[in-house]
């Protein structure tokens, strides 16, 4: 709610308010006891009062590294967060939200209270169901982050939605992003979200549809539980921006012509929304297995298997949680399964929710306040400084994947970790950060001094006449010892050049990065083979210390580098050895194996096809592949191919079963012209070709993973055992294309009482409809 300022007039109408993004009946569950202050005067007794009144928090001033105690009423808010100067009342919006605050907290204090009271759960009509998801969402979506997103100009508005964001603008006539924030506020505010749930139609049509869509996915795609600590001696931490964090897989790709990293999807695991220092709400996805299970159901599979091909099997750190769904007033448990008391019940405003408060244990308590420590932006709020210690003590001793630092002097989280020792030893203990380390420097003095000592140390360790691996490789490539020192300042000049460029096109607009990248590579290709092998080793040096030389990519392809011919040799090892290199230290892009058919599939598919489709450079296989492209046009296996036209060209059919025979064939082609070659090189030579070259990881797959997964999403749904759904109402979101239409299709045969399509375009509905009829 908002406490007005003193602080000046904006518009010359109404005085500046500060707005609470976490509310103060939240903050009070936190409050500490009030310091006295020195002194009897009565304006040192009457700003005691004051603050009993409003209350005091411990709290971890992440920005002055100290650990201090604020006021409750000027915590975790800003002046004016939600003035819209557009509107006739200006705070209309805020208005909106202490009502909002209002209801929920009446019924998340009940909530507290019967904990409390050491009732083991609390029920919950519908109605207050639906009103705390909602202040949930609105919790995530008010915050301190999105302010900052929403709140620039038009021109800089820079979120990965951007183009849907300005086409959006310009159709409903907003000026700014945050006119769009705030109308979607009030879209969700004024939401009323029925039993019969057509609120979903409504929101669809009300509000910026991506954020519409995350709403929903919000509301219906997870179930709410209450958490506990087992131990009296813990507590759950409070950020700023606790309410906006979750825990779940970020899966990526790279855009191999540039190298850079882009944010493919996400999935949000686990939620939370600290309540009280013993109490934490969280929204578990529905995509995590449940100990009791509610009958069979197809569509939840196919959804947890098309999540599985976005992200790979990755697990979540929760997924053990000791939680489950919440009970209801119309269904039972009967040998493990949900059923329901009186037959099949339409969802109604009179049904009521029975919520555990589950034990948590030690260790998943731990493992929470970790996620919320690794993400924590501003401010920390502690009841117990017992607890609060404990907790980032561990947090800076245990091994934890969030603490990857880099070795670079402004690394963030280096310094946040530091900070943190810093905050302990004000907690009255002392600790030390374990934490991996990956080497980032980018200083021309500091770089040539590692490729240095490493060269040196190899040519020491070994005598210069001698036949060192990386030597034996050196001098394939046309280079002597002599000119070892030139050609490794030479190479350090280089990755100079790739850094000073990558840190200079930082900021323009991706097209413009992408040319100059590319147009940086062509000319990186034309120096001398064996200087770009080095840099290769300078870049890996770097990116990966543990495997500083030799085993590389590019040493494969140097050790058989007679098979190549010279103007591709060059090209071969640099593609080989990035895609490889990006893939070791970045394996979480190695969860995208599989070809998406959305949009961003689509764009990513057209970025890769340079790497795909690109000559062998070897001149035997390429005569091999010339005979059999030919046998495949004269047989047209692209007329017999299930892959969508839209997705390849018969042109690229015919490259991709050329692809594919080539592989089968590879080793016996180059058998018989290369001597007495080991048979270990060219097996290695045929791993990294298909492997990195041809097919890479990222950047494009192996032709066998394109055809079956894209065979797979186009066959058709195989047909499941027919049911009977003549009482039952089925319900499917997205109904209007892809997968939600052909979902529907697949219910009709089961003759459901009523089959309800949502969508969020009427029109493509009603064409939906009379497809189906």
């Amino acid at each position: 709610m908002a406490a007005s300022s003193k602080q000046g007039v904006q518009g010359g109408r109404q005085k500046s308010e500060y707005h609470h993004f976490i509310p103060r009946f939240i903050l009070r569950n936190y409050a500490s006891a009030i310091p006295a202050p020195s002194g009897t005067s009565k304006r040192k007794k009457k700003q005691r009062a004051q603050l009993a009144k409003d209350g005091m928090l411990n709290v971890i001033d992440l920005a002055g590294v100290k650990v201090t105690q604020a006021p409750l009423s000027r915590s975790f808010g800003l002046l004016d967060m939600y003035r819209d100067v557009n509107s006739f009342d200006e705070f209309e919006l805020e208005n909106k939200l202490s009502k909002l605050e209002s209801e929920a907290a009446k019924i998340m204090n009940r909530i507290r209270k019967r904990f409390e009271s050491g009732f083991p759960d609390v029920w919950l009509k519908r109605a207050e169901r639906d009103t705390l998801r909602k202040f949930l969402f609105i919790m995530k979506y008010r915050s301190q982050t999105f302010y900052q997103r929403f709140n620039t100009e038009t021109g800089e508005y820079i979120a990965d939605d951007k183009e849907d964001m300005l086409k959006y603008m310009e159709e409903k006539g907003f000026k700014r992003p945050v006119d769009v924030w705030f109308h979607n506020i009030h879209a969700f505010i004024d939401l009323n979200m029925d039993a019969e749930k057509k609120w979903i139609h409504e929101i669809c049509t009300r509000a910026y549809p991506g954020d519409a869509m995350w709403f929903f996915i919000h509301i219906q795609g997870s179930y709410l539980k209450f958490c506990q600590t087992s131990n009296p001696n813990e507590e759950f931490l409070l950020t700023g921006n606790a309410y906006s964090i979750f825990e779940g897989p970020n899966t990526a790709t790279i855009d191999p012509s540039t190298g850079l990293v882009k944010l493919l999807a996400y999935t949000e695991y686990h939620c939370f929304a600290p309540l009280t220092p013993s109490l934490m709400i969280v929204l578990r996805s529905n995509l995590l297995p449940l100990k009791v299970q509610e009958g069979t159901d197809d569509f939840s599979e196919r959804l947890v298997k098309t999540h599985k091909i976005i992200h790979g099997d990755t697990p979540s750190i929760l997924q053990d949680l000791p939680v489950d769904k919440c009970g209801n007033s119309y269904s039972k448990i009967e040998n493990g399964m949900v059923v329901a008391i009186d037959g099949p019940a339409l969802p109604a405003s009179e049904h009521s929710f029975c919520f555990k408060f589950f034990p948590t244990p030690s260790a998943y308590v731990k493992t929470i306040n970790y996620i919320l420590l690794a993400e924590a932006t501003d401010k920390i709020v502690f009841k117990s400084k017992t607890a609060a210690c404990s907790i980032i003590e561990s947090f800076l001793m245990d091994d934890h994947p969030a603490k990857v630092v880099t070795d670079l002097p402004s690394d963030t989280c280096a310094s946040y970790l530091k900070n943190l020792e810093t905050i302990v030893q004000q907690l009255g203990d002392s600790a030390r950060s374990n934490h991996k380390v990956k080497l980032l420097l980018q200083n021309d003095d500091a770089l040539l001094g590692i490729m240095g000592r490493k060269l040196e140390q190899l040519i020491l360790d070994a005598p210069p006449a001698a036949d060192t691996s990386f030597l034996t490789i050196y001098k394939t490539l046309g280079g002597e010892v002599k000119d070892l020192p030139k050609d490794t300042d030479q190479a350090k000049r280089m990755f100079n050049l790739v850094t000073k460029v990558d840190v200079a096109i930082k900021h323009l607009p991706q097209a413009t990065k992408s040319e100059i990248q590319l147009h940086r590579q062509e000319l990186l290709l034309t120096l001398p083979t064996r200087r770009v092998w080095l840099l290769l080793k300078a870049m890996r040096n770097i990116m990966r210390p543990d495997k500083a030389q030799g085993d590389g990519a590019e040493d494969v392809i140097a050790n058989v580098s007679q098979l190549f011919r010279p103007n591709t040799l060059t090209r071969a090892m640099y593609l080989a050895s990035r895609t490889e290199d990006l893939l070791a230290t970045n394996p979480e892009m190695g969860l995208v194996k599989k070809l998406t058919l959305d949009a961003e599939g689509m764009q990513r598919f057209q970025e890769e096809k340079y790497l795909v489709f690109e000559r062998a450079g070897i001149p035997q296989i390429e005569s091999l592949a010339s005979s059999l492209y030919a046998e495949a046009k004269r047989l047209k296996v692209y007329e017999n191919s299930e892959i969508s036209s839209k997705l390849l060209s018969a042109e690229e059919l015919l490259e991709l079963a050329t692809r594919n025979a080539v592989e089968e064939s590879f080793l016996e082609t180059l058998a018989s012209d290369v001597g007495d070659m080991e048979d270990r090189l060219l097996t290695e030579l045929k791993e990294v070709m298909f492997g990195l070259l041809y097919i890479p990881e990222i950047g494009a797959r192996s032709v066998v993973a394109v055809m079956d997964f894209t065979k797979a999403q186009l066959a058709k749904i195989p047909p499941v055992a027919l049911a009977i759904l003549s009482n039952s109402t089925v319900f499917i979101t997205g109904a209007d294309a892809g997968l939600g239409i052909d979902v529907a299709r697949e219910f009709l045969p089961s003759t459901p009482k009523r089959l309800i399509l949502a969508v969020c375009d009427v029109h493509k509905g009603n064409a939906a409809k009379h497809e189906l009829e």
